[in-house]
């Protein structure tokens, strides 16, 4: 049903603080997902400071829409961008160069096929 939510997000974060503001900025307010920004704690050894995370939700038609706000922010930031999505132990790194490769990951990742 296109109105279901998977019980447990993702967090979501691009390598640069700019490029996550704007993924937040452009998930707010779609229906079927939900957003919140969090700030994720520096880990010991890590360098610099905290990177500012998003708990994404999606409803099972959200996913799609998910998928076409990454391709139009990776297509406008070029080969510079890299998103990465932690869902539980599964990790992927998501760059302009892979996008089409990595969709049905993310699919997955998401709990739609």
């Amino acid at each position: 049903m296109s109105g279901d939510f998977i019980t447990d997000g993702a967090e979501v974060w691009a390598q640069d603080i700019e490029d996550t503001e704007e993924l937040y900025a452009e998930l707010s307010g779609v229906p079927g997902v939900t957003v919140e920004a969090a700030a994720e704690a520096v880990q010991p050894g890590d360098e610099g400071a905290a990177l500012d995370v998003l708990m994404v939700t999606l409803s099972s038609g959200a996913v799609t829409a998910f998928l076409q706000i990454i391709k139009v922010l990776a297509e406008s930031k070029g080969p510079k961008f890299e998103l990465t999505i932690r869902r539980g132990r599964d990790r992927l790194k998501i760059t302009a160069d892979n996008l089409d490769e990595v969709e049905p990951v993310i699919r997955r990742l998401f709990g739609r096929q």
